[in-house]
């Protein structure tokens, strides 16, 4: 490798021109698919919405800045940007909060006898509240769409059964008043699972000695919450403020099954979908592609005000006296008072006999942890139970069991409604995606973390930027760039597509995790003659094995549920994956009305995720660190 004397702290030098290949295929190559499929797009996209291009010809005009006076007096685009900046006020909040509340449940709200710990047997709860994240985002939407249908739903039959009549055909998705708050709902259900396993491992983070502190000097939970846990995992509750926020400003597939049309009065329209709308179908590439811009730019704004807030409260006080800690004044002194025993023998401060006892607090955060374990595991055994039953025993009881096990909805969704197909069609685009994106993801990491060369670091900034580009955006030239190739409606195209869209995030997590790797070895195999193809495949990349496990899962989940980019670029019916063929399934099972075969058509796109995250929940959950949001 190199011939300079070894240090711990020293990278390596770029290789010798004999090892050019090298760096060709380990560097270059990645970077080239990355350029081409994600780059170049993001940047033609903003010349495409200066222009009145149609799409469907190569004749384009520059019109300056007039696509996007035109969005400002489009009622749509209008209505659509206030719904978005509704979601951004509205969904983070919710959903941390939720999730956050979960999770301290889970991690401090075990009863106690002046120790912290938490709750006894609550890993369960950890694993279930994971189960949506691990289903496809289209397959939540059609679910919930479901569950809030007017004649069949389970939402309106509980409610019925309750007494409240008044819901009795009630249209949650088609009434103006609830079909943006039932749209928010289901996407808060689908992730809070996810950040509270976040929250989780970021509380665990916390040293005992600041919680036991303060029980002893007599804080209540609530206020060891708000002034202990909350300001010391502030940087998470940040990174996850910013993620959810770009998710509701691009709800495209929840808003797209849950009211394909946009809703009753535009009311849960969405940015996403009226720019696919205007691109696709009306042919308006151009114009559609000012949209891509002006989300782009409402994205950048939401982020930048997200760390000013949170840097602005962040600030020391002007007094200039910096604390060591965000705990509270008493919690911060209590290392130098006296007592130094273990804190399960601590004398506590001696306080009035409340409700909160620890008893009643861990019994009270069982209570509210099965209460969301069952809203979880509800819609998801009603579709299970379901898949069993005709449409006309859905109908008439759709809260008992089925009678028979009735297979015959299986094969007809498998066989008659294509999912068979669209089943192997996904193995397949999945499949080759995960290992060319491991294979070149983990070669690019490696290389921009062990070589030390000029522009490496321009280089992986460049990959992190892919990481907060709306992909919206680069769906108009994409879409070019891919016919341009002869690549539009194949599994090549596809599979070149999800592989350049999924080396950011992979380069991002394995360049972290190959500096942290001993050198020593490598560099001893340099010393006696091995070469760099020869150190990385015997060498480096099975020491990174624990690293490329945890994003190949991670990976495996994301490609499996992709639905924009296959219902952009994939329009050939006979290449559609389950994604897509699950939205088409469903939107003709409106007309057919062969729920039975909709919902076994549900449990096997949703079986083959969630059985892979039953088996790697481990090691996918231990991966959900605070480190790897950041």
């Amino acid at each position: 490798m190199a011939s300079a004397p070894s240090t711990t702290k020293r990278r390596w030098k770029l290789p010798s021109l004999e090892n050019t290949g090298f760096m060709l295929v380990f560097l270059g190559l990645p970077l080239a698919i990355y350029v081409v499929f994600v780059i170049s797009p993001f940047v033609q996209a903003f010349y495409y919405s200066m222009t009145d291009w149609s799409g469907f010809s190569k004749n384009m005009n520059f019109v300056g800045l007039t696509n996007y006076f035109t969005l400002v007096r489009d009622p749509v685009f209008t209505k659509a940007v206030a719904n978005s900046i509704f979601l951004v006020v509205v969904l983070p909040p919710l959903v941390i909060i939720l999730s956050l509340t979960l999770a301290t449940l889970v991690t401090v709200g075990g009863g106690t006898m002046g120790e912290v710990q938490g709750l006894k047997n609550s890993g369960i709860y950890r694993v279930i509240s994971f189960f949506p994240y691990t289903v496809p985002a289209i397959v939540i939407g059609i679910l919930w769409a479901q569950m809030y249908d007017p004649s069949s739903g389970l939402l309106n039959g509980i409610l019925t059964a309750m007494g409240f009549d008044f819901f009795k055909s009630f249209a949650w998705l088609g009434d103006e008043r609830t079909a943006m708050g039932a749209s928010i709902f289901v996407i808060a259900w689908s992730m809070v699972g996810f950040y509270m396993v976040l929250f989780i491992a970021a509380i665990k983070g916390i040293p005992s000695e600041v919680y036991e502190a303060a029980r002893v000097d007599g804080a209540g939970r609530f206020r060891t919450a708000i002034s202990i846990t909350v300001p010391m995992i502030r940087d998470n509750i940040r990174t996850a403020y910013v993620y959810l926020g770009i998710l509701a400003l691009d709800a495209f597939v929840y808003m797209q099954a849950l009211n394909p049309s946009g809703g009753p009065a535009n009311s849960t329209v969405v940015i996403s979908q009226h720019l696919l709308n205007t691109a696709f179908k009306k042919g308006k590439f151009g114009y559609a592609t000012s949209m891509g811009a002006a989300l782009a730019l409402i994205t950048l704004i939401f982020a930048a005000l997200v760390f000013f807030v949170f840097w602005w409260t962040g600030r020391p006080p002007k007094s200039g006296k910096v604390t060591t800690s965000s705990a509270p004044r008493e919690v911060r002194a209590a290392p130098t008072q006296k007592a130094a025993k273990p804190v399960g023998k601590m004398e506590r401060a001696h306080a009035p006999k409340t409700f909160w006892t620890d008893k009643n607090v861990a019994r009270i955060s069982h209570v509210a942890l099965i209460a969301w374990v069952v809203i979880i595991c509800g819609p998801l055994l009603w579709v299970l139970m379901s898949s069993f039953k005709t449409t006309a025993e859905i109908f008439q009881s759709p809260f008992t069991l089925p009678t028979t096990l009735n297979f015959e909805n299986y094969v007809s969704a498998w066989t008659t409604a294509n999912i068979g197909s669209y089943f192997f069609n996904t193995i397949i685009v999945v499949g080759f995606s995960l290992v060319f994106v491991m294979l070149l993801g983990s070669m690019c990491a490696y290389y921009l973390a062990c070589y030390e060369f000029k522009g490496s670091k321009v280089i992986y900034y460049l990959m992190l930027a892919g990481l907060t580009f709306p992909i919206f955006l680069a769906v108009v030239p994409l879409f070019q760039t891919l016919k341009g190739f002869g690549l539009l409606n194949t599994f090549p195209g596809l599979i070149t597509t999800y592989v350049a869209f999924a080396l950011p995030f992979t380069v991002f997590f394995l360049y972290a995790f190959f500096r942290t790797l001993p050198k020593e070895i490598a560099e001893a195999a340099a010393i006696d003659g091995a070469g760099p193809w020869r150190i990385f495949f015997t060498i480096m990349l099975p020491m990174a094995t624990p690293g490329i496990a945890s994003v190949s899962i991670f990976n495996f989940l994301g490609l499996w549920n992709q639905f924009l980019l296959p219902i952009a670029l994939n329009t050939n019916t006979n290449n559609y994956v389950l994604s897509q063929g699950m939205a088409s399934f469903a939107s003709q099972a409106g007309y057919a009305v062969n729920f039975g075969a909709l919902f076994a058509a549900v449990v096997i796109t949703v079986l083959p995720v969630l059985v892979t995250y039953i088996i790697f929940q481990r090691q996918l959950q231990g991966s959900v660190s605070p480190g790897t949001l950041k």
